[in-house]
């Protein structure tokens, strides 16, 4: 585009230069050798001839600049489309969250930085009382992360027809991803096991930023499991299981929420906690998601980085009491 325009300013101050110069020496052929009638018409027809040459060649280079504009218009606009294509998939390959359960209420907000995003989340339910989820960040940003962030969902819900354990998942999870891309991009996310019939919530963390179990008095940091997934040729990964409470608040997060706010007074973790806390009693799990990602959305993100730009995303449970 800006290459098309140069052309125009170039064929623009030919054409100056041009005239001003044929204009130029006409008056000083007129001033130095005081032509007759007829030789003075002949200087002007000169001159003309000279100017017509100048208007075609500008012509001429407005016209190839003008298909030049053309093409890079169509390939902007093809380009365009074609992002608001993969935006749109995106957004339909979003899950619809589980249905409120006695005892039991989902939420999830993602804000996208830009018009396809590396962030994804995922539940299946697998009975009637387990779901089984995921929370990931794709490494790298725009369309190969994309790209990847489909490859990863795909992979996820095939697996989930053989393995239920969070560990056995993520660890093969992570050897397909590897073969695939070779180490470049990977994934960070937390793969849980929440069963509300045993009350208990069984998870891995591939090197995310630890989710957080908030409690009455206690906050429990999610950080068991291994390195990132699809990152390494053979990676191991060990599970841990908590018992959940009535009351209990599991919030789990991106690094687009944890980096937008680390400039605050507190650390990000604590003001996650103070967030979440600090909301009327008994919020609900979308309520929790929506006050996180608006609190980021106001963050400034990391110190000495300049127009930085993330997706934020939170998923969120609460634990009621049974039959709430």
């Amino acid at each position: 585009m800006s290459a098309c325009w140069g052309a125009l300013g170039r064929a623009a101050l030919v054409t100056a230069v041009a005239y001003g110069l044929a204009t130029a020496i006409e008056f000083a052929l007129i001033g130095t050798f005081k032509p007759t009638e007829w030789e003075l018409t002949w200087i002007s027809d000169a001159v003309l001839a000279g100017m017509v040459g100048v208007a075609t060649y500008f012509w001429l280079d407005l016209r190839a600049a003008r298909v030049a504009l053309s093409g890079a218009e169509r390939a902007r606009v093809v380009l365009d489309t074609q992002l608001s294509i993969a935006a749109d998939l995106q957004r339909n390959l979003l899950p619809q969250l589980p249905a409120d359960r006695p005892g039991l209420q989902w939420g999830a907000h993602l804000e996208p930085a830009g018009r396809i995003g590396g962030d994804f989340y995922d539940l299946v339910s697998i009975s009637g009382t387990e779901v089984i989820f995921i929370l990931a960040d794709i490494s790298g940003k725009g369309i190969p992360a994309a790209m990847l962030l489909a490859y990863t969902r795909a992979a996820f819900r095939t697996l989930l027809r053989e393995y239920r354990q969070p560990a056995d998942l993520v660890s093969r999870l992570s050897s397909a991803l590897h073969s695939d891309t070779g180490g470049q991009p990977y994934i960070t996310g937390i793969v849980g096991r929440l069963d509300t019939g045993r009350g208990t919530l069984t998870y891995v963390n591939a090197g995310h930023p630890p989710a957080l179990l908030i409690r009455d008095e206690e906050v429990v940091r999610l950080d068991v499991g291994g390195p990132p997934a699809g990152l390494m040729a053979e990676a191991s990964y060990v599970e841990d299981a908590l018992d959940l409470r009535a009351g209990d608040h599991g919030v789990f997060f991106t690094d687009g929420i944890t980096e937008a706010i680390e400039r605050g007074p507190a650390s990000p973790a604590d003001t996650i906690v103070a967030t979440v806390r600090g909301l009327p009693h008994g919020a609900s799990a979308p309520a929790i998601c929506h006050a996180l990602v608006s609190l980021a959305l106001r963050g400034l993100g990391p110190a000495g980085v300049d127009d930085w730009q993330d997706d934020r995303t939170v998923l969120a449970f609460t634990i009621g009491p049974a039959g709430s």
